[in-house]
């Protein structure tokens, strides 16, 4: 299913109205504390929102959806399209050091030291030597980075990438400060030692409580930030919609939270719901070692991978479960983007998806089989999802899944350590 196909979010001029805020202050709410402020580990799209106006780097996404310079002022692309040169426009950290292009490069050589830990590093591999960098075989002076001054950066990639100015608005190519993140495990933890380039700057942290931003006066683009300070709540979705209708949020949905099912219909009604459209997949990530925790995992086996998959009733799921015009994907990359024409397998096939499972176990040698456990992200949506998927894995193969619901930041630690059987 497709969770993402449609942005939903919650917009009321009646409730802005009413309630007139001292300042020009924007409130939202996001669930649950990020996972990280430094740039260089944030993956998921909580803390990409919140690194995005944090940092910037030498590309942007605009608001009509295309990319556009940032911090870069211009840009030369080779001739074989494996180099680019950028221009830098004159800018500053929070803290007014200036910003050169040796942050970009001592940033990018720090995300890929093998020792350091980042989810993300995989996403700076397009540059030269980079893979091999992570992975201990070359020293760091050999990325394909070069600043032959301080306003001008050098890229060699390992491979023309047409999209290659999209890829660096990602946040793991923002720059971070050299004398800031050095020695200092804890810097982006504190208001008091974060600095960043972007056009907020953290103000407070109350940890699973309250985040507020700023603006940044040091930003390049100042003078453009109409918004004197974000808001960032913590809270449940039952809490964000009677805080919202009390006045206390601007803004509730997507894409930092989720609006329960049975509320969709009545904002509907209200005239209070507006929709988006927006690419994205809800997908399952498979452990496929052969051992887990000391027992054979029947998930290394494609076939039994594939009863799983085809057995789904996505239609089900987005039609009863969310409610929220999303669509069911048959495959990987959302239909919008014209890379297939028709889905890789059917929905909802039964009788497929039994021989299917009957093929894999054969295969795994055994007539039976131990609980599968799926675990995910604590959140109302993930929950309704998951108890839907349950219920179609039990009735349709008479499989039996144990559920785990599990906070975020450790959900993510236990998924890079590959500790989570289906996630």
């Amino acid at each position: 299913m497709r969770r993402l196909s449609l942005l939903i979010l919650i917009f009321g001029l009646i409730a802005c109205q009413k309630t007139v805020q001292p300042k020009n202050t924007l409130r939202i709410n996001i669930g649950t504390d990020p996972k990280s402020l430094d740039a260089r580990k944030g993956r998921d799209l909580t803390d990409s929102t919140l690194l995005r106006m944090l940092f910037e780097g030498l590309t942007r996404v605009s608001k009509s959806g295309n990319i556009e310079l940032a911090l870069a002022e211009d840009v030369q692309i080779s001739g074989d399209g494996k180099t680019y040169t950028f221009k830098l426009r004159p800018s500053f950290w929070s803290n007014g050091d200036s910003l050169t292009s040796a942050d970009f490069a001592d940033s990018w050589k720090s995300t890929l030291a093998p020792s350091f830990p980042s989810d993300v590093a995989y996403q700076l591999y397009s540059i030269k030597n980079a893979q091999k960098i992570k992975e201990g075989s070359l020293e760091p002076a050999l990325l394909g980075v070069h600043t032959p001054d301080p306003q001008t950066l050098v890229v060699e990639l390992e491979n023309p990438i047409p999209y290659f100015l999209e890829v660096i608005s990602l946040p793991s190519f923002f720059p971070t400060h050299p004398k800031v993140v050095t020695g200092n495990q804890e810097w982006a933890l504190l208001p008091e030692t974060h600095v960043g380039n972007g056009p907020f700057k953290l103000d407070s942290w109350k940890h699973s409580d309250q985040i507020r931003v700023v603006k940044n006066e040091k930003y390049w683009q100042s003078s453009d930030i109409k918004i004197d300070s974000v808001d960032f709540f913590m809270v449940t979705s039952d809490t964000e919609l009677r805080m919202f209708e009390e006045g206390k949020l601007d803004w509730a949905g997507s894409p930092l939270s989720t609006i329960p099912a049975d509320a969709i219909k009545a904002f509907r009604k209200e005239k209070k719901l507006g929709i988006h459209p927006l690419c994205g997949t809800y997908f399952f990530r498979v452990n496929t070692s052969l051992q887990l925790n000391g027992k054979q995992n029947p998930l290394a086996s494609v076939d039994f991978r594939k009863a799983l998959a085809v057995c789904l009733d996505r239609n089900g799921i987005v039609e009863h479960v969310l409610q929220g015009g999303q669509t069911s994907a048959q495959e990987l990359v959302p239909p919008d983007m014209g890379l297939s024409e028709k889905g890789y397998f059917p929905d909802a096939n039964f009788q497929i998806a039994r021989a299917l499972l009957e093929k894999g176990l054969q295969k795994l040698g055994r007539d039976n089989l131990s609980p599968i456990r799926l675990s995910y992200t604590n959140s109302d949506r993930n929950n309704s999802i998951a108890q839907a998927v349950q219920k179609q894995w039990q009735e349709g193969l008479g499989i039996h899944v144990e559920l785990e619901a599990i906070e975020a930041k450790v959900f993510f630690q236990r998924l890079s350590k590959g500790e989570l059987q289906l996630a």
